[in-house]
């Protein structure tokens, strides 16, 4: 059976390569950076130059599709992800990173129909990594598959995030707390590309183990949440709930093995005493040492719910 989106995706693939030079030209020139809504939201002509020529090029071929694109929606457009074919691009994910010529910078390019995402196009420009999904066919980089890592201890992982570009004083303490949090698991190390659709793809490919942002635009997410998934990974948001709304500014992704101790820790953790479980995660102790510290003369977790008192073995 012929898939429907199969030469939309091979168009996708073929505008990325084409982006993917344009930023790689633009590096050698001049970049002229002007700011979006702090000094260091930033933006360049090249940004605005690589989303005109795509939506140029899909409107000639696919002339009924539709577009949200992040730089159209900085200019005063509506972003809104309907149920017709809608292209959703990050002309150059990792802003900041071009204008500083550090090495991870992506076009991402998401491609949904009645609001689930069919095939996802990520291109890693300066490292010349082509990473794509089809829904249901796999996920692969530079043609070769993408698989999950398979480690299910937190405490031997390595977590991606970024730290947005919020500078107010709380906003910045809210990102350390949030930080600690998770050094403090243990875990081996926190990283960032500067993008999160290469985070994502690092996911994907099992480089690390989980990613986590907040404030995080449909955009942003769009190719690397199909990317992950077909990878073998799980996409939820930070209360635990499987993520599926695409416009939702929260985003956590993560292995599937992980995914439930990642928010779990990520909510500061509970004390789950002696042969009872937390009702909130779910997490027993049931006589063998974890890793929560126990209290069991409280009888609450620490976020306050009540602990059952029966052993649910």
């Amino acid at each position: 059976m012929a898939d429907r989106w199969q030469s939309t995706m091979d168009h996708a693939v073929a505008i990325a390569r084409k982006a993917g030079e344009m930023v790689r030209e633009a590096l050698l020139a001049d970049r002229k950076v002007e700011t979006k809504s702090s000094s260091v939201d930033l933006v360049t002509q090249t940004d605005q130059k690589v989303e005109k020529m795509i939506i140029e090029s899909v409107k000639e071929k696919f002339p009924g599709h539709r577009f949200i694109g992040e730089e159209s929606v900085a200019s005063g457009e509506s972003c809104i992800l309907s149920d017709l074919p809608t292209w959703i691009i990050d002309p150059i994910d990792g802003t900041t990173n071009f204008v500083h010529a550090f090495p991870f910078v992506a076009v991402s390019i998401g491609f949904s129909v009645n609001k689930q995402i069919e095939f996802g196009v990520v291109y890693s420009c300066l490292e010349d990594k082509m990473y794509t999904a089809r829904r249901g066919r796999g996920a692969f980089c530079n043609g070769e598959p993408l698989q999950v890592s398979n480690q299910n201890d937190i405490n031997q992982s390595i977590i991606a995030t970024e730290f947005g570009s919020n500078r107010d004083p709380e906003a910045v303490d809210k990102i350390f707390s949030t930080l600690r949090k998770i050094l403090c698991i243990p875990v081996h190390g926190v990283r960032g590309a500067g993008t999160a659709a290469i985070n994502m793809c690092l996911v994907a490919s099992g480089s690390v183990e989980a990613y986590y942002e907040i404030g995080i635009h449909v955009w942003d997410v769009a190719a690397g949440s199909l990317i992950v998934s077909e990878a073998g990974g799980v996409l939820m948001d930070v209360e635990g709930k499987d993520d599926t709304a695409l416009l939702r500014s929260r985003f956590t992704c993560s292995q599937t093995g992980l995914s439930a101790a990642f928010v779990h820790r990520w909510r500061g953790g509970h004390d789950v005493s002696e042969n009872r479980r937390c009702q909130l995660c779910d997490h027993r102790r049931e006589g063998r040492q974890r890793d929560h510290p126990v209290q069991p003369t409280e009888g609450r977790c620490s976020t306050g719910e009540e602990l059952e008192t029966t052993c649910h073995s």
